[in-house]
């Protein structure tokens, strides 16, 4: 079918036969769908190779309207009845100014704008993979994303074990907020521990200083502490220590 043209169309559909049969709810978070790069393949929509999904939406990503709260949901008809009593105990209506500002971002005006957006969050990316390469960052180790405004990268390697710890250190030296890979592993995994993902949905001004200050505390003094692994950063704690006491 030319609709599942693509591997990840064909290994969607795979997913969806399997969850199927296992009598398994497929639920299809579709927010970033319009904020696809260049090149990419299409971001098909779960309904083109299911027939019972729930697919969830809104404006908060690829309409800019981060706080808007304004969404919608597509159920199967025999969540009807759930979805509806949900909807009444939760939230009664959206906000009608939230509605007018909806129908103005679908219209026509605005869809030349967020293209504009999209385009931003593009060159954003090559600003961010260009300061994970001069931090000695290797292609194989974050996944170059083909959409959205995030990049996962993998700093274990480079002698990255805490990245928890890291991103504190960063935030407070630097100024600079990266979010650390223990927000999306499994606890106590270690792998978490030594990815972090950065976000640039900002100006390109913004990002390219903030990769800036972050290449610069990553070769810094500062930065080495959390390069070596816990043990390393031991020693060095408890030489500044030592010479605190000192």
């Amino acid at each position: 079918s030319p609709r599942l043209a693509s591997p990840l169309q064909r290994a969607a559909s795979h997913r969806q036969r399997l969850v199927r049969g296992a009598g398994v709810q497929f639920i299809s978070d579709e927010l970033y769908h319009k904020i696809v790069f260049e090149g990419a393949p299409r971001a098909a929509c779960a309904l083109e190779y299911s027939s019972s999904p729930i697919i969830i939406n809104g404006f908060s990503k690829a309409y800019s309207m981060t706080g808007w709260r304004l969404g919608w949901l597509i159920a199967p008809d025999h969540l009807d009845s759930c979805v509806d009593a949900l909807n009444q105990n939760m939230n009664v209506s959206a906000p009608t100014v939230s509605q007018r500002a909806a129908v103005a971002a679908l219209g026509e005006e605005a869809a030349a704008e967020l293209a504009q957006h999209v385009k931003r969050y593009e060159d954003n990316r090559a600003v961010v993979v260009s300061g994970l390469q001069r931090m000695g960052v290797q292609t194989h180790e974050y996944a170059p994303p083909q959409g959205a405004f995030y990049l996962y990268a993998d700093l274990g390697r480079l002698g990255v074990a805490d990245s928890l710890g890291m991103c504190d250190a960063l935030l407070q030296d630097a100024g600079v907020a990266v979010t650390p890979g223990v927000d999306f592993e499994e606890e106590g995994s270690g792998v978490g521990e030594r990815r972090v993902r950065l976000s640039f949905p900002g100006t390109t001004e913004h990002v390219a200083e903030a990769m800036r200050r972050l290449v610069e505390w990553w070769e810094s003094e500062a930065g080495l502490r959390w390069r070596g692994g816990a043990e390393a950063r031991g020693g060095a704690n408890g030489a500044a220590n030592g010479a605190a006491h000192a």
